[in-house]
């Protein structure tokens, strides 16, 4: 055999192979278990640690190509945080856990529960605050040291937290076709180190802020082309073309960052209840498409936590009772509540583990001027 046909007979065996796909490859390698999910937040870590440890994703998460086995058997999670009513809380949940994002590790000594990360937020719906933001941050910083007996100045905190914001990155596209080009270009920014200042940082979250923002104005130009064009196929809807678009974008981002998606939306119809397994949970039908729901890998229920009125002319009793509920009400305690509308897929594994869980994974925080604060023990 001649040295040429010998090493045309190499190159035909040789496989070409992207960077990504070879980082990925030896991440499987080394990486027997999956990988545990660390937002900062014990209650949201522990519910999507749940469906990792148990491999109990939905089916929707499973990538076509063949090419990331890894990721297919352990994908980085979708966190969606549903507002079942106005004013739900369900932001300020965000701006926690985008704070603990964006925080150290540790500042003075003291543990922060943060990451030191970049994140990226798609502002769609431009009711975002950054000043509220920095507030919840700042105060959770302070809180912290409290709690340590450590004491540092307030402008050396707000410095540090100003510091930490510089890694988020906001991007406010004013609809869905601009949010699609905002995410295809998204990784050209990410790796053109001249834009931010974010190079020595990993990507922590892509955050959706109202992921629901452009519904109606899809629906309406979707019907507008019906309209005019007869021809055009009936079951050929622009929204759901839009969401499979969104979703492939953003789960290619995913794959390349490996990073978490948290996305937050609101409902259109009332939380409902059932029992499953011999539990009673929530239950809440999403109004947006297929594509965007099979994504989904934990889908949290956000709403103000309710009092029963009480009647006039109650008892002594029953009035101190209702004083103590008022309480609760001033307090604003919120809850958040894991949707087992989607429960049919999950696997039995996961089942098990999240019936392990305090409450099923639900949780309370308390909302004030200041901050937000998961140290409730208020029974409402």
């Amino acid at each position: 055999m001649s040295a040429a046909t010998l090493g045309t007979n190499l190159l035909q065996e040789v496989k070409e192979e992207g960077l990504n796909e070879l980082l990925h490859t030896l991440r499987s390698v080394y990486e027997n278990q999956p990988r545990q999910v660390h937002t900062g937040q014990a209650n949201v870590d522990e519910l999507l640690n749940a469906f990792a440890s148990s491999n109990g994703y939905h089916h929707g998460h499973a990538f076509a190509s063949a090419s990331h086995n890894a990721i297919r058997r352990h994908p980085r999670p979708v966190l969606e945080l549903i507002g079942a009513t106005p004013c739900s809380g369900k932001t300020q949940l965000l701006y926690h856990l985008i704070g603990l994002s964006l925080l150290p590790s540790r500042y003075e000594d003291v543990s922060l529960g943060g990451n030191g990360t970049m994140v990226i937020l798609l502002d769609l719906g431009i009711r975002f605050s950054l000043l509220r933001l920095e507030k919840v941050m700042v105060t959770h910083v302070q809180s912290q040291l409290d709690k340590k007996s450590q004491t540092a100045s307030r402008s050396s905190v707000e410095l540090m937290v100003r510091n930490s914001l510089n890694h988020l990155h906001v991007f406010r596209p004013q609809t869905s076709l601009s949010l699609l080009a905002t995410l295809s270009n998204l990784q050209n920014y990410l790796f053109n180190t001249v834009c931010h200042v974010s190079a020595n940082r990993s990507v922590g979250s892509i955050i959706l802020h109202n992921v629901d923002a452009f519904l109606w104005q899809d629906r309406l130009e979707d019907a507008e082309d019906q309209t005019h064009d007869t021809a055009a196929p009936q079951n050929a809807g622009l929204l759901p073309t839009r969401f499979r678009d969104l979703v492939a974008h953003v789960r290619r981002l995913q794959a390349s960052l490996s990073c978490c998606v948290i996305a937050t939306s609101s409902a259109l119809s009332t939380t409902s209840y059932t029992r499953i397994d011999g539990q009673v949970v929530p239950v809440l039908r999403s109004h947006l498409p297929h594509s965007w729901r099979s994504f989904v890998t934990v889908r949290l229920i956000v709403q103000q936590d309710s009092v029963q009125k009480f009647p006039l002319g109650i008892c002594a009793e029953a009035a101190a009772e209702a004083g103590q509920q008022r309480e609760a009400v001033e307090k604003n305690v919120f809850s958040a509540r894991l949707d087992w509308s989607e429960s049919d897929i999950w696997r039995e594994e996961t089942r098990s583990v999240i019936k392990a869980l305090d409450d099923v994974g639900d949780f309370s925080f308390r909302i004030t001027t200041s901050g937000v604060d998961f140290d409730v023990n208020i029974q409402a």
